[in-house]
């Protein structure tokens, strides 16, 4: 967590042209069919209210709130028209970022945007996660590259279930990429949570024979994903339950001894 905010603020008139996103502070993309919406409803510069900004050493100003606003004047060519902003000076990229999350809080930002922001701000969940992440060889990311994750939610859920935080998280991703790698399937929410779900029930299973057997399963993490789905769609369950009764029926396939055959434990 940083340290206590420590800045001056004021408000001064600037064109939001010269305004611009650091997306490891302001981690949203612009709305844009948002813009286009409050574009066809008639440009008013009385009602953009006061978007808040931090002015960096350099020179150049960072959105941290009404980015949208912003791209707004300039789509209705009002970018070098100046507004009211307040505007933060003394900030390091840490506070920015936490003060980022401090004004959006009660808006809907996305998990995924909030996440990067909080690993910005530099929180321990946050932080402990993305290492998690990247030792096995992931980012977490709307890049859209093969090897990012988006499902911070999954994530968060099961770096939080076990007694040593981190440890159930670091498991779950090291058998889905051992098994199939860093594919976008593989890092889908439902799988993740699926398989961690049969790593917190049966502690003591053996991990290597587990990643065998999956790797070796036909259609691999899509086919999983759509035989969980099949399972809600039967049963009523849902699709982490059918995911997981998948796993545990995969890793069974062939065992004399060692079955998983019990919940022991309360539904992940």
């Amino acid at each position: 967590m940083s340290s206590r905010i420590q800045h001056t603020v004021e408000i001064e008139l600037i064109e939001p042209s010269r305004v611009t996103t650091d997306r490891h502070v302001n981690t949203r993309p612009v709305d844009n069919a948002w813009v286009a919406r409050k574009l066809r409803e008639g440009f008013d510069v009385g009602r953009l209210g006061v978007p808040q900004v931090s002015a960096r050493p350099d020179g150049t100003y960072i959105w941290l709130d009404g980015q949208n606003r912003g791209a707004l004047c300039v789509a209705a060519d009002h970018g070098d028209t100046k507004i009211g902003v307040k505007v933060f000076r003394g900030l390091t990229t840490q506070q920015e970022a936490e003060l980022f999350l401090g004004l959006n809080d009660n808006r809907r930002v996305q998990p995924l945007y909030k996440f990067m922001a909080e690993v910005t701000a530099g929180h321990p969940e946050a932080l402990a996660i993305t290492r998690a992440a990247h030792d096995h060889g992931w980012i977490i990311s709307d890049s859209g590259s093969s090897n990012s994750i988006i499902a911070v939610a999954a994530l968060r859920k099961i770096y939080g279930k076990s007694s040593e935080k981190g440890q159930l998280l670091r498991r779950t991703l090291r058998i889905v990429t051992d098994a199939w790698g860093n594919s976008p399937n593989a890092a889908n929410s439902y799988v993740l949570l699926g398989v961690a779900s049969v790593l917190f029930e049966f502690p003591f299973l053996d991990s290597d024979a587990l990643v065998r057997k999956l790797s070796k399963s036909a259609g691999g993490p899509a086919s999983l994903l759509g035989k969980g789905r099949g399972f809600k769609a039967v049963t009523g369950g849902t699709v982490v339950e059918g995911i997981a009764k998948v796993v545990r029926d995969t890793y069974n396939s062939g065992r004399r001894s060692g079955k998983l055959t019990t919940d022991s434990r309360e539904p992940f």
